[in-house]
């Protein structure tokens, strides 16, 4: 296989330099990417209706499916924490938030923002919601965290302050019938994210 695809690349270059000046390209530009790793190893710890370490597992209540027949409708508000420890390598003044891993996350809808079913109900999908507005987080949108925010406004993801080695980032799952859905019917429900924790 490689040996077959050296002798293409070698063609190609062969049969370009016979061109010669007659077909120059000019380069149209540089992307540079920029980015930096930080120190800050925090472990993530789930509590209320979560719980796990790392991979967080998060409890839902049983609810009629009449609550959601509703397009738009929502139901099972369950609150969650995923707290940030790990003494001195927690870093302290570094702010937190969630990243959402998007190509590791196929449950997630690019439209409504929320994570589709892998369950078998039917019309139904989770969303995360920030407490501390009310409104629904965009897990669809992945913005940089700032140092001191409580909140990013690009997405509404919560955030907070290493302090003491330890912060949390409080939620509220749901569950949710999007505009674009069909009929809720009865079944399991069952969706997850891929996420890493960024620091500034």
């Amino acid at each position: 296989m490689n040996k077959t695809l050296s002798l293409v690349v070698s063609a190609a270059l062969a049969s370009a330099a016979a061109l010669g000046a007659r077909h120059a390209y000019a380069a149209d530009g540089t992307i540079t990417f920029n980015g930096q790793i930080v120190g800050a190893t925090c472990t993530i710890t789930g509590s209320g209706a979560a719980n796990g370490t790392g991979t967080i597992t998060v409890t839902l209540p049983e609810v009629s499916a009449s609550a959601l027949q509703a397009k738009g409708s929502t139901a099972g508000d369950t609150t969650f924490q995923l707290t940030l420890g790990g003494g001195t390598n927690c870093a302290n003044g570094k702010t937190a938030a969630l990243w959402v891993e998007a190509s590791q996350t196929p449950t997630l809808d690019t439209v409504t923002g929320a994570l589709k079913n892998n369950g078998t109900a039917t019309g139904v999908e989770v969303r995360m919601v920030n407490p501390a507005n009310g409104q629904a987080i965009n897990l669809a949108v992945n913005s940089p965290v700032t140092n001191l925010a409580t909140s990013i406004s690009a997405n509404n993801q919560p955030a907070a302050t290493i302090a003491g080695n330890t912060a949390t980032l409080n939620y509220l799952a749901q569950y949710f019938n999007p505009p674009t859905g069909g009929a809720v019917s009865a079944g399991s429900v069952i969706t997850s994210l891929t996420y890493s924790m960024q620091y500034n």
